[in-house]
C-alpha cells in the first residue's frame, strides 16, 4: 500500500492500515503470465469473461469460485504471486512471452532477478512506515534473504512496492527490448486488463490491501504505459481498455468511507467522490487530505444532499472578514445600476477607490463594470445591493493583486453579482440575462472558496492544490459557481498567500508526473474535471479562436449532477446561462417548474428535440400537464430519494447513431417514435372477474408475468424503483412500500388501457429491457381496449398518435424456453381451478359474505385445495418441465409451494401486442 500516492501531510491513520502482508508461499515462476492459474492447475477462479480471450488456451475446469470460493488463505497468496511478482516481473521483460520458450533476455538472469525482487519488494513489518508518500523512497526494503524461496517462516514481511518510484529509467530500459514495440505495449496493455478483471471477479473474497497493493500496482503501470505511448514519437497507438484499479476502493460502508466521515468528510462529497474520480491513486490520495477547519458538522446529510451546505436565506446575513468587526454596510446606488442595464446593453461593472487605508470608512464605489459568485463565502445580501466595507475592500486587493490584461495601465474594474445585480425586477431580469457575458468578457474569474484560503499556495504540493480545488472544494459543488468555471477566460484559484492560475497549476503538475505514474493519474482526473468545463465554451478573446458546437445534454448533466443551490428557481436560470438559452424568457415567469418548463422548451429547439431515454430514467417530474414527462430539476440534491446514479442521469440524454428517434415537446406531451406493446386483458374465461380468488394469496407483488400475443414468448415485468430499492431496505421497509403500493403492476394492468413502451436499444447486462409503463388517455372504444382473445389484422392502417400518461418505469426480460413452457403448464392449471366447481362456489360466497366468516373461510380452503392438487398432480407427471425448471429457476424444496404461482401470476388472462413504428405523445 505504501505506493499509494499520498499527500505531504495526511490524516494520521493506523499503522497496520497502510500495511499489506506479504503472504507469496513461492516465487514467480517467470511462464507466460495470463497462463499462471493453467500451470498452477487453478483454472477454476478464471470467470467467464477471461474464458475466451484471443492467445490464451481455454480453462481446463469449470468456473467455481462464485458458487465454491478458493479459501482466503489459499487464494492471497496465489493471487499476490501472480498478479503482483507476476505484473511486476512482466513490465521488467522477465517473462517468458510468447509460447515455445521466448523470451527478452537471458531467462537464468531472469529467473535470478525474480528472485530478488521477491526480496527487494519486501521488508519486516517492525521497520515499515506509517504511511505512503508523494515523493520516491530510498530505501529498498531489501530486509529478506534472497534464499528463502519466498517462505514465510520467519518473523512476518510487508510488501514495500515505493522502490519503484526511483525504477522508471530501468523500466524504460527493458519496455526498449522488445524488437516490436507496438506489438509488445499492447501486449502488456492486455496483460493488465486480463489483471484487473479478474481482481473484481474475486472481489469479495481478497482482503482489502492485499486487492489495492495489486491494483495501486496496476494502475501506475497502467498509466505510465498510456502516457508514455501518447509522448511518444511517433505516438504508438494502444488499444482503448477498459480498466478498474479504482472499483469499490470507496465501497459504501467500507473502512474508507468510514474515516473520512470521522474526518470531516460530508456523505455527498464521498459519493461525488466515488463517482467521478476514476483513478485509484487520485482517490486515496483525496481521502487523505486534511479537511479545511472548522469541520461543518453532516449528521443530517445525505448521499446527494449536504444539508450543512445549504443557506437559508430568511437567516442570511453578510459575514464580515473577522470576527470582531463591525463595520458598515458600503450600498452601491442601486438606480445607477438599473439605469446602465436598463439603458444599454452593457452591464455594471466597481471601480474601488481608498480601500487601501486603514480607516474603512474612506472606501469607495464607482460604478462602471466586473467579477465572481461568492454568497457561499459571506458575500451575498439577498435584501440589498451591499456589502460590508471591510469585505469590500478585501476583494478589492485581492483583484487588484491580479495580473493586469494586456496592454492596461489602469486598474482592474470587477463584477460582484451582490453588487451589480440589482433587485428592482425589470433590471434584475435583463442582469440575468447578460450574466453569460460578463464571464465570457472577464479577463479574470477569481474563485473565492473558505476551503481553499484556508491553505497556502507557496510550499504546498500542486497535486494537493488542484485536488482540493477540483475534486473537494464546496466550489465545485454550488450551482452558480459552475458558470465561474465554464464560461470564464481565465481562471484564477485564490489561497491563503496569493491568487494562482488552474493551467499553471496543471502544468506545474505535468511536469511533475511525467516522471511519477501516480501523479499523473491524478493529473488526468483534475483534467478531466477541467475539461467537463470547458464543454460549455465558447469563450471571448484574441486567444480563444476555435468554433464550439453547442454543449450536449450529457454534459449539462454530468456538470450539474454534484451541484446545490439554495433557491430552486434558480437552476432554470444557471442552465440558460451555461446553455446559452433566452434567459430573459425563462426568467419572466416565477416558479421553479415554470421555469423549468420553458428551460426544456427551448432546449429542444436548440438541441434538435429530447432523447426519448428520459422517459425511462425519470425520478421526480414537473407536475405540470403536458411536461409530466420532463424531469424537474438535473440536481441530485433537488430530488428526494434519487435512486438514478449519475451514469443513468447522463445515459437518458445520450444520442448516437442508434438512439431513437428525438421527441418534439407539444402543449399535450413529448411526442415520440418508440417501439412498444398494448397490454391485452381477459378473464380466465368469460364471466369470472379478472380476480377470482382474492384472498387465497396475499402476496407481495414482486413480477406480473405478460406473453406475446404473436410469438407465445413470456415476459417477466418489474418495477424498477422496487428493484433498486430492495438491497438496501429492510424488511418492514420492503413490507410498508409494497402496503402503500398495493400491487402497482397489476392496479394499471386492470384498467385495460395499459401499454408499455420500451427502449430496444440499451440492453441491461442479463439481456433484460428498460420499458415505460403508460396509460392510454381520452375516450376509447372497444377498438382502443383489445382484448386477448382479438386477432390483430396485419393489413390494418397505421395507427394515428396514442395519448397516454407515465405511471413508472419498469423492467422487461424475457423468461427462458424452459421457465416460458413451465409458465404455460401453470397457466392452464389456472384454467382448471377456475373451471371447477370450487371456483364458483367461492364465486357466490363473494357475493353475500365478507371476507373472516366461516362460510367464507371453507370456500376460500376449497379454492385452495384445488390449487395444491391440480398443482400436486402436474409436479408428479411433468417432473422435467415443473420440477427441474421450478429448481433451476426459483430453487429448491418449492414441492410445497408451487401452487402458490397459481393465484400469484394467472388470476386472469394478459398478453402483449406488439406494436411498432407507432408514434406516442407521452405526458
Amino acid at each position: 500500500m505504501d505506493l499509494l500516492a499520498c499527500p505531504d501531510d495526511p490524516i494520521p491513520v493506523p499503522l497496520a492500515h497502510d500495511k499489506t502482508p506479504y503472504l507469496c508461499r513461492e516465487l514467480w515462476d517467470g511462464g507466460l503470465f495470463r497462463t499462471y492459474a493453467h500451470r498452477k492447475s487453478k483454472t477454476s477462479i478464471i470467470p467467464p469473461m477471461l474464458r475466451q480471450v484471443p492467445g490464451v488456451p481455454p480453462a481446463d475446469q469449470p468456473y467455481l469460485e462464485s458458487l465454491y470460493p478458493t479459501p482466503r488463505d489459499e487464494l492471497q497468496p496465489f493471487l499476490q504471486t501472480w498478479l503482483f511478482f507476476g505484473m511486476l516481473a512482466e513490465m521488467l521483460g522477465l517473462n517468458e512471452i510468447e509460447p515455445g520458450g521466448i523470451w527478452l533476455m537471458d531467462r537464468h538472469l531472469a529467473g535470478a532477478e525474480i528472485a530478488q525482487l521477491h526480496a527487494k519488494m519486501t521488508s519486516s513489518s517492525s521497520s515499515s512506515s506509517s504511511s505512503s508518500s508523494s515523493s520516491s523512497g530510498d530505501d529498498d526494503g531489501d530486509d529478506g534473504d534472497d534464499g528463502d524461496n519466498g517462505d514465510n517462516h520467519q518473523r512476518p514481511k510487508v510488501l514495500s512496492a515505493a522502490i519503484l518510484l526511483s525504477w522508471e529509467p530501468l523500466f524504460r530500459e527493458r519496455l526498449a527490448l522488445a524488437p516490436d514495440q507496438p506489438q509488445r505495449w499492447t501486449y502488456l496493455c492486455h496483460c493488465l486488463q486480463y489483471c484487473t478483471v479478474l481482481l473484481i471477479s474475486i472481489d469479495e473474497n481478497v482482503d482489502h490491501n492485499v486487492r489495492y497493493s495489486i491494483a495501486a500496482l496496476g494502475e501506475f503501470f497502467t498509466t505510465a504505459l498510456y502516457a508514455r505511448a501518447t509522448l511518444s514519437q511517433p505516438i504508438i497507438r494502444l488499444p482503448v481498455l477498459g480498466y478498474f484499479w479504482n472499483r469499490n476502493y470507496l465501497r459504501d460502508g467500507g473502512d474508507v468511507q468510514a474515516r473520512m466521515l470521522q474526518n470531516g468528510w460530508c456523505p455527498s462529497e464521498i459519493d461525488k467522490i466515488r463517482s467521478q474520480v476514476q483513478g485509484l491513486h487520485t482517490m486515496h490520495y483525496t481521502s487523505r487530505l486534511k479537511k479545511a477547519l472548522p469541520w461543518l458538522h453532516h449528521s443530517g446529510c445525505s448521499e446527494s444532499l449536504c444539508r450543512a451546505f445549504q443557506l437559508n436565506l430568511a437567516t442570511y446575513t453578510p459575514a464580515h472578514t473577522s470576527d470582531g468587526c463591525a463595520c458598515a454596510l458600503l450600498d452601491v446606488d442601486e438606480s445607477v445600476v438599473s439605469e446602465i442595464l436598463i439603458n444599454s446593453d452593457s452591464y455594471p461593472v466597481l471601480r474601488l477607490d481608498k480601500y487601501t487605508t486603514r480607516d474603512l470608512a474612506d472606501v469607495e464605489i464607482h460604478v462602471e463594470a466586473y467579477r465572481d459568485d461568492v454568497w457561499a463565502n459571506g458575500l451575498g445580501n439577498p435584501t440589498r445591493t451591499s456589502l460590508p466595507r471591510c469585505q469590500i475592500a478585501r476583494v478589492a486587493k485581492l483583484v487588484a493583486a491580479l495580473p493586469l490584461a494586456p496592454g492596461t495601465t489602469e486598474p482592474p474594474r470587477l463584477w460582484l453579482d451582490t453588487l451589480c445585480c440589482p433587485i428592482e425586477p425589470q433590471a434584475k431580469l435583463i442582469s440575468l440575462a447578460r450574466m453569460a457575458d460578463v464571464y465570457r468578457k472577464a479577463h479574470h474569474v477569481l474563485v473565492l472558496d473558505t476551503s481553499l484560503t484556508a491553505f497556502k499556495y507557496e510550499g504546498s504540493h500542486p497535486a494537493e492544490l488542484l485536488v482540493r480545488a477540483f475534486v473537494s472544494s464546496p466550489w465545485m459543488r454550488r450551482l452558480w459557481t459552475l458558470q465561474e468555471g465554464a464560461l470564464g477566460r481565465t481562471l484564477q484559484i485564490q489561497f491563503a498567500d496569493r491568487a494562482v492560475n488552474n493551467m499553471a497549476l496543471l502544468t506545474e503538475l505535468f511536469q511533475i508526473a511525467r516522471q511519477d505514474a501516480r501523479l499523473m493519474r491524478i493529473w488526468q482526473d483534475i483534467n478531466h474535471e477541467y475539461t467537463q468545463l470547458l464543454g460549455f465554451s465558447p469563450k471571448t478573446g484574441p486567444e480563444n479562436t476555435l468554433v464550439w458546437p453547442q454543449p450536449s445534454l450529457c454534459t449539462l448533466q454530468r456538470a450539474l449532477h454534484f451541484r446545490t443551490v439554495s433557491v430552486a428557481s434558480d437552476e432554470p436560470l444557471c442552465i440558460s446561462t451555461l446553455m446559452n438559452l433566452d434567459t430573459t424568457y425563462i426568467a419572466s415567469v416565477t416558479t421553479a417548474e415554470e421555469r423549468m418548463v420553458r428551460v426544456w422548451e427551448k432546449l429542444a429547439q436548440t438541441q434538435g428535440g429530447i432523447p426519448a431515454r428520459v422517459l425511462f430514467y425519470l425520478d421526480e417530474k414537473i407536475n405540470i400537464p403536458g411536461w409530466r414527462w420532463a424531469p424537474k430539476s438535473l440536481l441530485a440534491s433537488s430530488v428526494d430519494d434519487s435512486v438514478l446514479t449519475l451514469d443513468e442521469r447522463v445515459i437518458r440524454f445520450f444520442q448516437d447513431e442508434h438512439t431513437q428517434s428525438l421527441g418534439v415537446p407539444t402543449s399535450l406531451g413529448l411526442k415520440i417514435m418508440l417501439p412498444g406493446y398494448r397490454v391485452l386483458l381477459a378473464s380466465i374465461f368469460p364471466g369470472l372477474p379478472l380476480h377470482p380468488w382474492p384472498e387465497v394469496l396475499k402476496p407481495s407483488e414482486d413480477q406480473i408475468l405478460l406473453q406475446n400475443q404473436e410469438t407465445g414468448q413470456w415476459f417477466r415485468i418489474v418495477d424498477w424503483y422496487r428493484a433498486k430499492k430492495l438491497p438496501t431496505w429492510t424488511h418492514e421497509e420492503l413490507l410498508a412500500w409494497d402496503k402503500r403500493e398495493d400491487g402497482p403492476l397489476c392496479r394499471a394492468v386492470d384498467t385495460r388501457r395499459c401499454a408499455i413502451l420500451v427502449d430496444e436499444k440499451l440492453a441491461m447486462e442479463d439481456g433484460a429491457r428498460t420499458g415505460c409503463l403508460v396509460q392510454v388517455e381520452g375516450k376509447t372504444s372497444s377498438r382502443d381496449t383489445p382484448t386477448v382473445d382479438d386477432t390483430p389484422d396485419p393489413r390494418s392502417e397505421p395507427s394515428l398518435p396514442v395519448r397516454v400518461r407515465r405511471d413508472r418505469r419498469v423492467i422487461m426480460s424475457e423468461l427462458t424456453v424452459a421457465e416460458g413452457r413451465m409458465m404455460t403448464m401453470i397457466q392452464h392449471l389456472a384454467d382448471v381451478v377456475a373451471r371447477d366447481e370450487s371456483t364458483a362456489a367461492y364465486l357466490e360466497v363473494q357475493k353475500s359474505v365478507r371476507p373472516g366468516s366461516t362460510e367464507w373461510d371453507t370456500a376460500e380452503e376449497n379454492v385452495r385445495q384445488k390449487m395444491k392438487q391440480v398443482m400436486r398432480e402436474a409436479w408428479l407427471a411433468h417432473p422435467e418441465t415443473l420440477q427441474q425448471t421450478m429448481k433451476d429457476t426459483v430453487g429448491e424444496g418449492m414441492d410445497d409451494y408451487a401452487w402458490v404461482f397459481i393465484p400469484k401470476l394467472f388470476s386472469h388472462k394478459t398478453a402483449l401486442r406488439e406494436l411498432t413504428d407507432q408514434v406516442w405523445i407521452v405526458d
